[in-house]
């Protein structure tokens, strides 16, 4: 598993802050994983990922089969970041106690 960033989430608008890397680059890109307050179907994302005003991608909760748990799975596409979409997973940073320290953890069997 790779991680791809961090985010901070911030428990009362569950709207979460961080930032990802440019693959095969140094810098990070600032992001924003933002409620979907326009769900109106099943299908539909209940997140969106911004970037400044650029929609980088979007984030279903899902449910772990394991676990039975509640995770966020995102897509995340823009051609500055890869030329094909990254698939990922938000869980917990490694090192943290904080529940609201978020790894952005890239899907590698996607």
């Amino acid at each position: 598993m790779s991680t791809l960033g961090i985010v901070s989430r911030n428990p009362e608008t569950n709207e979460m802050r961080g930032s990802i890397a440019l693959l095969g680059r140094r810098n990070l890109v600032g992001i924003e994983i933002v409620p979907n307050p326009a769900k109106a179907h099943e299908r539909q994302p209940d997140f969106r990922i911004f970037s400044g005003a650029n929609e980088l991608g979007a984030g279903w909760v899902k449910t772990s089969r394991e676990t039975g748990k509640p995770y966020i799975s995102l897509r995340i596409f823009h051609p500055q970041i890869a030329q094909w979409p990254i698939y990922a997973n938000l869980g917990r940073a490694a090192g943290q106690d904080d529940d609201d320290v978020l790894a952005v953890i890239v899907n590698e069997a996607a």
